[in-house]
């Protein structure tokens, strides 16, 4: 027997999920929500997650490995003959990424880190590593920037916090102006500053 109906009502579920989760938050969501949209039985639910919580996780990890694919083209050496070319290729990818219009609906990290910690430490403990991973995988990349400019004085702890506290704060402002051009502006002011304060280490 084919396996293929199974994956689709999996991933139909994970996508209804992820909408109302990012429209409404995790908390308004419910299951009977996903499953009047995904027009199952709450049967046919349970056959995929054993509740709301694995639920979010697994929409959690949907995200977070869309994410490494849409990017994974970026770590490629032959692409950048320098480590500030490869991050000012991440951030453009970024720019062009979140005019997506469903991109642009926000961060499903910042979701679930802000609004999960008292009702469902679990899930905000996902959330968090995740963030973890991210600040950790940018601070990685910085340091190899600081190495390739020869440069001690450059911090680069605070550009990888600099960089995410931006994007956040570009989305969630971009969703209440309905204006994507706020993320292109944000971002492009942090690309600019960066690649300076990289240029002005490196001249020290």
């Amino acid at each position: 027997m084919s396996s293929q109906p199974i994956a689709s009502t999996r991933e139909r579920i994970l996508q209804i999920a992820r909408d109302l989760i990012l429209s409404r938050g995790f908390n308004a969501m419910s299951i009977d929500m996903v499953c009047r949209q995904a027009n199952i039985t709450k049967g046919g639910f349970f056959h995929h997650f054993s509740n709301k919580e694995t639920l979010g996780e697994a929409v959690l990890e949907q995200f977070w490995q869309d994410a490494m694919e849409r990017q994974q083209h970026l770590f490629d050496p032959a692409h950048h003959q320098s480590q500030l070319e490869l991050l000012t290729a991440y951030i453009d990818h970024a720019i062009t990424s979140y005019q997506d219009p469903q991109l642009s609906q926000g961060c499903m990290l910042a979701i679930f880190t802000m609004g999960l910690a008292d009702t469902h430490p679990g899930l905000f403990e996902v959330s968090r590593n995740y963030f973890q991973a991210w600040r950790q995988e940018l601070i990685n990349m910085l340091q190899r920037l600081q190495q390739e400019q020869g440069s001690p004085h450059f911090d680069t702890i605070a550009w990888a916090e600099l960089y995410i506290t931006t994007l956040e704060g570009a989305l969630l402002l971009a969703k209440s102006m309905d204006d994507t051009q706020v993320i292109v502006r944000t971002l492009s002011l942090y690309k600019q500053q960066l690649v300076n304060a990289a240029k002005l280490a490196n001249s020290r």
